[in-house]
């Protein structure tokens, strides 16, 4: 029961986001489905919930089998036209191979974080943005870091042409309680037509400041963004690990709608 309630805490602000403002003209800008955070900034005034479900096959080295995350749900809300306030909440169930223990479901810790606007795109300079972003230890015991955990992030985006586009990202985040991660990241995007496109993606997650000797990760993504109206999204991504520490594959489709 507390883990249910831990999972829908949410629930209220998805409500409040079905009766938010009118539509406005532009088209929505979404985080998902790559890895790379847009560097664009949900619109002052108006909420965005983005949510989907992943499912993964990890490395052979881990013991971990198979794990789905669900629902994804990331809440963002345009405080101004530079300061964008986000809270996200997902569950993990890992099926472990034959033998290796039992299945299990709990509530991910939770995410709190904002984006600061820091310019737009002029000429060969991109749009600019930085996240500053922590979880808490809200999480099941299965789950749960049981410490608070903060990281920072620089967001970068170039509109190449009407069909091209280029983001890239870099995180520092701290992932356990005495070791850090910095997960650099690239995108590559074009528009297949007026309402679809594609992405080929890029990213890695680097140890940084831990003892463990652990090794890093290198991935590659690519997906599909279906575009129902300006303010509503369909997508759908496939991504493989590089080597023995990553995961070996995942598979994810998701949605964004902004009322």
């Amino acid at each position: 029961m507390a883990q249910l309630m831990r999972a829908t805490w949410i629930l209220p602000m998805v409500l409040f986001a079905a009766t938010a403002a009118a539509q406005s003209p532009d088209v929505i800008t979404t985080d998902r489905p790559d890895f790379t955070e847009s560097s664009t900034l949900v619109p002052r005034g108006r909420v965005q919930l983005e949510a989907g479900i992943t499912t993964t096959a990890a490395s052979r080295n881990s013991g971990m089998g198979q794990s789905v995350t669900w629902p994804e749900l990331l809440l963002r809300y345009g405080l101004s036209s530079r300061i964008e306030l986000r809270v996200a909440q997902t569950l993990t169930s890992v099926s472990p191979p034959a033998g290796f223990g039992t299945r299990y479901t709990g509530a991910n810790d939770l995410y709190l974080g904002v984006k600061l606007g820091l310019g737009a795109q002029q000429g060969s300079r991109p749009e600019l943005a930085a996240m500053l972003q922590a979880t808490v230890p809200t999480g099941a015991e299965s789950v749960t870091q049981n410490s608070t955990l903060p990281g920072a992030a620089l967001l970068a985006g170039w509109t190449l042409s009407p069909v091209w586009s280029l983001a890239m990202g870099l995180q520092v985040n701290r992932v356990t309680g005495d070791a850090w991660e910095i997960a650099p990241s690239v995108t590559i995007g074009r528009a297949l037509t007026s309402r679809l496109k594609a992405y080929g993606e890029y990213y890695a997650f680097i140890p940084a400041l831990s003892e463990s000797g652990a090794s890093t990760a290198h991935y590659l993504n690519g997906g599909l963004a279906l575009l129902l109206s300006d303010n509503m999204q369909l997508d759908a991504r496939v991504g493989a690990g590089l080597g023995g520490v990553a995961d070996r594959s995942y598979l994810g489709v998701g949605f964004a709608i902004r009322p």
